[in-house]
């Protein structure tokens, strides 16, 4: 052993610690390296990923199997749906109703109008290969049976078929599918075909979402589902969208998944259970049909679990080369201790003034030679002595100058802050506490930041930093912000510190704050554009209001308006009671015009009694008037002055943008134009500067007004129009509708007093008085002529929604004893959509007491065909709109036929209104529709001119 101390001491340290540590490195890392850790590492992390691979296919070939069940089932649908109709057609044709070749042209045109999802359609061929339908006409007649999948329809006629097609002008083939039906009589193979990709919307995920979160991985793996744009399709904890939390998975995990679309990925997650950031694996897969991403996920730490056992035998191999570590160490650190101990020893005897102290080791290694050096140093130190009390004399004059400058910094009135090269504040003086309320303690250490008051974007303090870098210096005026939250302008000077090498050290902040010299400038720009009496905008603001309103008003597509106010007399009150006195009623006057305006509205006094209001986002022309009328009534309370009681009225004259002016000049001069027209039509009044708009809104307050009392004075009438069947020629049933004839004689049209009614809430009255009357009618009818015909009433989508609807109709049946089957309710199409949820059940309610459904003017608004069947709706009544046009327009008469075929399967009756002349009554009887109404057999008519007309209809 000393033999070996021995040897050791004649080599560097360097070398004495790289021989014994590598030999107990090399030893660890060939006992755990060599052992069967990578092994059985790369064993476990193929089979989890094995695992997790399988996993995924096997998901994604479940939601591929799911795609195949809708497209094939919903072909099915379409094909046999179609083979139900052709039959119906022509069974049309067997029993007279059709010729043979106007049957299959119905049937053709029931068959091209179906659309199935973008780009799939509907044809039909022959036994022999031949097409006998096909939306390109030019098809038609031409054998294609050289296509392999012609050839597998013509073998099986019925079933369902798979296959790769392209149109003459796409590129790559897509999968297509097709269902056929074969229809005997005529040999057609009816086939519905469509691409694949246009029916993944019928997958629905909850089909298979159990199946999925049953799966497991592991203790906490699971199976996921996402779509495009980040949407959760299945998932065990997330829904909604992936971008709910980024914060949790990270935005790059996910841009990876959608970017790669198959693969696998590593990233971090937090467990939901353990709150821990942990490693997950993902195995992903991409569907394009569903435009879907499948991936399997497990925490990697659950799959490297067996390897714990591996790194315990890692542990156990580094304590056996520990322990056998420890002697070869001591060994090393004696024969490095010893002679750096005797050292140190040299160190304490110098430290303590003995500087003739010196090294006597001379060995080879480096405590050699930081002896030696040490030896050298002692020598230098004493020759550095000599020098020591020159360095005293120079440091105190140095003393000197920092107290001067000290207490210049500290007596200052500006503030001034000290920053190092990183901006952070190591020095303020007393008036940087004075101005901003900081004290110097708080903010060392701190960035200047603190002081920010956010009133200046980034780009002002970009400009400002590149200015002190360029050229050392930066001077101008910021806003900075108090501790007390307080904002305040200061003039600000930046300079930097720089050291002998030209290098910047610090930053000098001298600031001065220039609030007081701030509010001054703020008081003389409001006292340039606002009145000093009132407070209110001048003129030049005004102006310059009016014109960015304009500015919004047409680029939003909206309107405003300006009010024109001069008080009636004023002159006289001026020049009797004094001005003063006139002053004050000025002052009150723009009080009261602001109590009603508020803030959201522009006020303005232009000079003497004249005031201008400025309104945005004017919606109608009634808005205003009411205004107006608010005003002149806050105008008729007496001003109470200086013991005086004064009337003083106020004339208004208003215009509209752009209707009355497109700039703030002509408006105003417009609007005093239509105020002087109000005072010369009497003063305290208003006047709008267009006549005919005066005209137009006087004429609908004054409708409003009678409406209101219509019901009461008994001005409402029910006129009943006949509805005829052409096919018996006998009339089955009247709709009622409600007719307006003021006292002076003039009628006035439901288009014009029935929306004002539903605004306004009276068509709650105006439907109860209808629905009354009609039962009552109905009784006199059966008494007078015999005939119990259907009476058809109008209900209005504010009826349909009011609370006491069925208790009214239930009181009305009641007291006048009708029979409700024979009352038939109108509704129209657009009411059946809003909140079908609450139609629906009100619907049922009507149904249930025995009263029939029919939807008016079918055809013009949007319902869609599976919550139609949901209705309790007995007819359909096609618009007239359809009617009027049909024997000029094949679209209309397409669309009446397809309306009246829809009818029949559904079950329902159908009535086309407003039918005019004999082509149209004919039309409609070719195509099947035999109830009509409209004056080409009666007019609406009162009820003694109806009882006269029904006796003699015979």
């Amino acid at each position: 052993m000393m033999k070996l101390s021995i040897i050791m001491t004649r080599l560097k340290i360097r070398s004495r610690l790289t021989l014994s540590f590598s030999a107990i490195t090399i030893f660890a890392i060939i006992l755990c390296a060599g052992t069967i850790y990578p092994l059985v590492k790369n064993i476990v992390q193929n089979n989890i990923e094995n695992e997790l691979i399988n996993t995924t296919s096997t998901v994604a070939d479940m939601v591929q199997a799911a795609i195949n069940v809708s497209v094939r089932n919903h072909l099915r649908a379409v094909s046999e749906t179609n083979l139900q109709n052709i039959q119906t057609i022509y069974e049309e044709y067997k029993s007279g109703e059709l010729t043979e070749a106007e049957a299959k042209n119905k049937a053709e045109k029931l068959i091209l109008n179906q659309k199935i999802g973008k780009k799939g359609y509907n044809y039909c061929l022959h036994s022999n290969g031949s097409i006998a339908v096909h939306p390109n006409s030019k098809l038609v007649g031409i054998n294609v049976d050289n296509f392999d999948f012609i050839q597998k329809q013509l073998a099986l006629k019925t079933g369902y078929i798979e296959y790769d097609w392209a149109n003459p002008n796409e590129g790559d083939k897509k999968a297509k599918a097709l269902f056929m039906a074969y229809f005997k009589p005529w040999d057609w193979i009816i086939s519905a075909s469509a691409y694949r990709n246009d029916f993944v919307s019928l997958v629905n995920a909850e089909d298979f979402r159990e199946k999925i979160k049953a799966v497991r991985l592991g203790k906490s793996g699971y199976v996921f589902i996402i779509g495009k744009d980040e949407e959760v399709i299945v998932h065990p904890w997330i829904s909604g969208t992936m971008k709910e939390f980024y914060d949790i998975l990270g935005y790059q995990v996910l841009s990876d998944i959608y970017q790669k679309k198959n693969g696998k990925i590593k990233y971090n997650l937090v467990d939901q259970n353990s709150k821990k950031n942990r490693e997950k694996i993902a195995i992903f897969k991409y569907l394009p049909e569903m435009d879907w991403i499948v991936a399997s996920s497990m925490y990697t730490d659950e799959i490297y679990y067996p390897l714990k056992q591996i790194i315990y035998f890692i542990i156990f191999s580094i304590f056996i080369s520990l322990v056998l570590a420890l002697p070869l160490s001591a060994l090393i650190g004696n024969s490095i201790t010893i002679p750096i101990n005797k050292l140190v020893a040299l160190f304490s005897d110098a430290a303590k003034g003995n500087w003739t102290t010196r090294s006597k080791n001379n060995s080879p290694d480096e405590i050699g030679v930081l002896s030696r050096k040490f030896n050298k140093f002692m020598d230098d130190f004493q020759g550095i002595q000599c020098n020591l009390s020159t360095e005293v004399a120079t440091r105190q004059e140095s003393e000197y100058q920092r107290k001067l400058f000290e207490e210049v910094f500290n007596n200052a009135m500006e503030g001034i802050t000290i920053t190092d090269f990183n901006g952070n504040i190591i020095k303020a003086n007393p008036a940087f506490t004075t101005i901003t309320g900081y004290d110097v303690d708080e903010v060392i250490g701190k960035n200047p930041n603190i002081l920010k008051s956010n009133k200046h974007g980034k780009d002002f303090y970009k400009t400002m930093w590149e200015e002190i870098v360029e050229t050392g210096h930066w001077v101008g005026e910021i806003w900075n912000r108090r501790k007390n939250g307080e904002s305040f302008p200061e003039l600000l000077s930046i300079s930097a510190i720089h050291d002998s090498s030209n290098e910047t050290t610090h930053y000098v902040a001298v600031f001065h704050d220039i609030t007081e010299m701030k509010s001054k400038e703020k008081q003389i720009k409001y006292q340039s554009h606002h009145d000093a009496l009132t407070g209110l905008p001048n003129r030049v603001l005004l102006i310059d209001r009016i014109a960015m309103a304009i500015s919004r008003a047409r680029r939003q597509n909206t309107k405003l308006s300006l009010f024109y106010l001069d008080l009636d007399n004023f002159k006289t009150i001026n020049d009797s009671l004094g001005h003063a006195l006139g002053d004050i009623i000025l002052q009150i006057t723009a009080n009261r015009i602001s109590e009603i305006f508020g803030n959201q509205d522009i006020i303005s006094r232009l000079g003497g009694d004249e005031f201008v209001i400025m309104i945005e986002d004017v919606k109608d022309e009634f808005h205003l008037i009411n205004q107006a009328e608010i005003l002149l009534k806050a105008f008729s309370k007496p001003y109470k002055v200086n013991g005086h009681e004064l009337y003083v009225s106020t004339s208004l004259g208003i215009t509209l943008y752009p209707d009355d002016g497109e700039d703030p000049g002509t408006l105003i001069k417009n609007a005093d134009i239509a105020m002087y027209q109000a005072k010369e039509e009497g003063k305290n009044g208003y006047h709008m500067f267009k006549q005919e708009m005066h005209d137009r809104i006087e004429r609908r307050l004054n409708i409003e007004n009678a409406l209101r009392q219509a019901v009461n004075k008994n001005e409402f009438a029910v006129f009943y129009q006949p509805k005829v069947n052409i096919k018996t020629g006998k009339v089955y049933g009247l709709e009622a509708l409600i007719r307006w004839v003021q006292p002076n004689g003039e009628v006035i049209s439901p288009a014009e007093f029935i929306p004002l009614a539903e605004e306004t809430g009276l068509i709650i009255d105006i439907g109860k008085f209808v629905f009354k009357e009609s039962c009552i009618i109905q009784r006199e009818i059966i008494e007078k002529t015999g005939l119990n015909l259907i009476i058809s009433i109008n209900v209005s989508g504010r009826q349909l929604k009011h609370h006491d609807l069925i208790e009214d109709i239930k009181n009305i049946v009641d007291n006048s004893g009708c029979h409700s089957k024979k009352i038939e309710l109108e509704i129209t199409e657009s009411m059946l959509m809003d909140n079908t949820e609450k139609t629906i059940a009100t619907l049922n309610q009507i149904s249930a007491m025995g009263f029939s459904l029919s939807i008016d003017d079918f055809g013009t608004g949007y319902s869609s065909l599976a919550y139609l069947k949901k209705f309790p709706i007995n007819t359909l009544k096609i618009d007239r709109s359809f009617i009027t046009d049909m024997a000029d327009h094949g679209e209309d008469e397409s669309i009446v036929q397809t309306i009246i075929d829809m009818s029949k399967n559904l079950k329902l009756k159908v009535v086309a209104e407003g039918v005019e002349t004999k082509e149209q009554a004919e039309i409609l009887k070719k195509l099947g529709c035999y109830r009509i109404q409209g004056y080409l057999y009666a007019k609406p008519m009162p009820i003694n001119e109806l009882i006269p007309f029904l006796i003699n209809w015979e």
